[in-house]
Parts: structure tokens; C-alpha cells; sequence
């Protein structure tokens, strides 16, 4: 159970200075470096997705991963939700 407080200990300095990449890619490195079940482990501690987790291993594994930096966007342009005028214009 280290591992988890450790974990959640980080997350809880990380969530509030990380946009969503770069917290996607800290969860994955925290899982890769635990090994098998490191995902559950993360998952756990953070609260995030184990899916939100894999696709941060995902994107670790890219060979064409994009630099991440706090300038560029964090979504694709037209990503996120969408308004509800635009949805129901009544």
C-alpha cells in the first residue's frame, strides 16, 4: 500500500499544476514504472480512468508522439464538448 499513498500523495501536489497531457503522461510513467497492475494501482490513487491511463501508455509507445508543452493546444481544434446553443438553438 506505499505505492498507492505515494501515488496519491504525488497526484495531489500534480492535479492542480498539470493540464490533462501532461498529467495523462505522469499517470502512465507511474504505472509503467510499477510493472504489472501498476495501471489498477494508479487508477486507484488518482481517481483517473485506467482508460485515461492507457492512453497515456499509448502515446508513451508512439514512435510519433508530439512534444507536449504548455503553449500548444491540449485538444484537437473542434475537441471537448460542445455548446448547447450550437446542439439546440431553440
Amino acid at each position: 500500500m506505499e505505492a498507492t499513498e505515494a501515488i496519491k500523495a504525488k497526484y495531489e501536489v500534480l492535479s492542480g499544476r498539470l493540464n490533462e497531457a501532461t498529467l495523462r503522461l505522469w499517470a502512465a510513467v507511474e504505472a509503467h514504472a510499477l510493472g504489472r497492475g501498476g495501471v489498477m494501482v494508479v487508477a486507484k490513487a488518482s481517481g483517473l480512468s485506467r482508460t485515461t491511463i492507457h492512453a497515456g501508455l499509448r502515446e508513451l509507445d508512439a514512435a510519433s508522439q508530439k512534444r507536449v508543452d504548455g503553449l500548444g493546444r491540449i485538444r484537437a481544434p473542434g475537441g471537448g464538448r460542445k455548446r448547447l446553443a450550437d446542439k439546440d438553438p431553440a
